[in-house]
């Protein structure tokens, strides 16, 4: 059998899947393919159970391929599907078993090789096989025999185990590494090294399948072991056979080809870079190769004993098409083409909500008002021939209207203190809805909604202090217009006060009495505080302090002369409140 290494994988700097028997039973094959080259299975040979491919399969993209005795392994979406009887066990492959690269398949046990580099193996438990050791991975190759199976770790060392491992023909030559391939035949072992250099080795009874010619040392590429034959592909892009089968003329038209392929078990198969597929040295069955693959974009062969599978590219979506852009009215959305295989023709259809918008078919959408509330997709559909494929991006956001500009102007008059300020707004367009707030600082003053383009916010009556404020307005914006911002100057004056007086002493006897007088100060929309002072001409005769509720009683010095005078009583002011007098005129008895 043969691996290949054509793979770039997460956690792998390449994956190869190689699939063998061991003793006296004929190997395995696999093939695995990058994405680009993946596709359907294509068999052939004897037995109707290999050589028919599950319907399951039908539409699915595989990856990767094995072909063993009688069974065939396939994997697609990281799963792995089998056909065929897998020799003395079950073919049942494990539950959950996903994230699969790749896959080997032997005698009687099969191995799935993961993305993370670990190795899970099934089948007959009297090999050996199905216990991992834990130093055979991480693996960036797996390959699975009679009672052997092997590992290409990816620092190139090889690991093997199963209950053959020991068998001294089986033994992995001291120091040997650099290796990216491993092929497994009946009774002999190949490895690959990176420098084009093969290493073999196996049952010294039957060395020509395993004695490299040093003509090819250096120049090898590819390497296949089957029973007691090897097959190997030179950088020249010929085939040497070594082994049983070196002894079966190549097909006449090969010798004009480049080989990229090869494979061995039941025949030699291979694979040319024109995409022609060659098989010979086996039964009738084995050599003649399907028409349905001339012509055919095969990527990659693998052979079994009594039948060989071909992996023919398909045409699908390797990367969906995607969207850029704001999902807004005006705005103008931007596709990026998916990626499909085998070089279609392909076409475009902007969907809103799934459904086809009439003629958008170009690789922009310009957005409108008819596409407020959908969510915008696109998809695109390639056609080769008669096949065809559609892939569809993933859903915009719902369109929403367009944004305008707004432009906000705002005026307030100057106000005294105690009185409400109010903030008269503004707003362009005249539709717009929304908010209106003012602020001085980051303190919220008020807020008010907007109506045909015009808004009222009233401040509390002591919000401002009097002085000279700079208050930012701002209207917040609605879903279709942008917030905007005034800067407003606005005056607060101090409030002006009123004073009232009642003499409380009924008879005010000079040099006598010290006459007492209520005095009460109003101001509107505040509460007075501060001192009031009683002067008789330009002599202070008495203070008091204003309660909570604007009043105090003053008691004044006794008076020394009888007779009518004018007293005046003189409110203070305060921080927010105006100076204010009050005249009155008392009568003071001389007795």
């Amino acid at each position: 059998m043969k691996t290949l290494v054509r793979r770039g994988g997460a956690g792998l700097a390449a994956s190869a899947l190689v699939a063998g028997a061991f003793a006296a039973l004929p190997p395995a094959s696999n093939a695995a393919v990058p994405p680009e080259k993946a596709g359907k299975v294509a068999a052939w040979g004897t037995g109707t159970e290999t050589i028919t491919v599950p319907e399951s399969l039908n539409g699915k993209v595989v990856t990767a391929v094995a072909a063993g005795n009688n069974v065939t392994l396939a994997v697609a979406d990281g799963t792995v599907t089998p056909w065929g009887v897998l020799g003395q066990a079950p073919l049942v492959v494990p539950e959950d078993l996903s994230g699969v690269v790749d896959v080997a398949v032997g005698t009687s046990n099969a191995a799935a090789l993961k993305a993370d580099g670990s190795i899970v193996a099934w089948g007959a438990d009297f090999s050996g096989i199905n216990t991992v050791p834990a130093d055979a991975t991480p693996a960036k190759s797996v390959e699975v025999g009679g009672t052997l199976a092997f590992s290409v770790k990816t620092d190139g060392t090889v690991k093997s185990w199963g209950s053959g491992a020991a068998t001294p023909a089986n033994v992995i030559p001291d120091g040997l590494a650099n290796v990216t391939e491993v092929a497994a035949g009946a009774v002999h072992q190949l490895a690959l090294q990176s420098d084009g250099h093969v290493v073999g080795w196996g049952n010294s009874a039957l060395p020509a399948a395993f004695t490299i010619p040093d003509a090819v040392q250096g120049h090898v590429t590819q390497i296949a072991a089957g029973n007691i034959s090897s097959a190997l592909v030179t950088d020249d892009g010929k085939v040497t056979v070594l082994g049983t089968l070196a002894s079966a003329p190549q097909p006449a038209g090969l010798a004009d080809e480049t080989v990229v392929d090869v494979d061995v078990t039941g025949s030699i198969t291979a694979l040319t870079a024109s995409g022609k597929v060659y098989s010979w040295g086996g039964a009738p069955a084995l050599n003649e190769v399907p028409p349905s693959l001339e012509g055919a974009p095969v990527s990659a062969i693998a052979a079994g004993a009594t039948h060989n599978v071909a992996l023919v590219t398909t045409l699908h979506a390797l990367v969906d098409p995607t969207i850029s852009g704001t999902a807004k009215v005006g705005q103008t959305l931007a596709a990026t083409p998916a990626t499909f295989t085998l070089d279609p023709g392909v076409t475009t259809q902007w969907l809103a909500n799934g459904v086809p918008i009439a003629g958008a078919t170009g690789t922009t959408l310009a957005l409108t008002t008819a596409h407020v509330g959908k969510r915008i997709s696109v998809s695109q559909t390639a056609t080769k021939g008669e096949d065809a494929v559609t892939a569809t991006s993933g859903q915009t956001a719902a369109v929403v209207p367009a944004t305008v500009s707004s432009r906000l102007t705002a005026s307030a008059a100057t106000v005294r203190y105690g009185t409400a300020p109010q903030v008269q707004v503004n707003l362009a367009p005249h539709n717009a809805t929304g908010t209106v707030e003012v602020r001085k600082g980051s303190a919220l003053l008020g807020r008010a909604s907007v109506r045909a383009g015009r808004a009222t916010v009233v401040l509390s009556r002591t919000a401002l202090g009097p002085g000279h404020h700079v208050l930012n307005v701002r209207y917040i914006g609605d879903a279709t217009t942008t917030p905007s911002t005034f800067a407003l100057r606005l005056n607060v004056a101090k409030a002006n006060a009123k004073v009232a007086t009642r003499v409380k002493t009924k008879k005010i006897v000079a040099k006598k009495t010290k006459a007492k007088i209520a005095v009460t100060v109003r101001a509107t929309g505040v509460r007075a505080g501060g001192t009031v002072a009683v002067y008789r001409g330009k002599k202070k005769i008495g203070t008091a302090r204003l309660k909570s509720n604007g009043t105090a009683v003053v008691t004044l010095k006794k008076l020394k002369k009888a007779g009518k005078t004018k007293l005046t009583i003189r409110y203070l002011g305060s921080s927010t409140i105006n100076k204010a007098t009050k005249t009155i005129k008392v009568k003071i008895r001389k007795r």
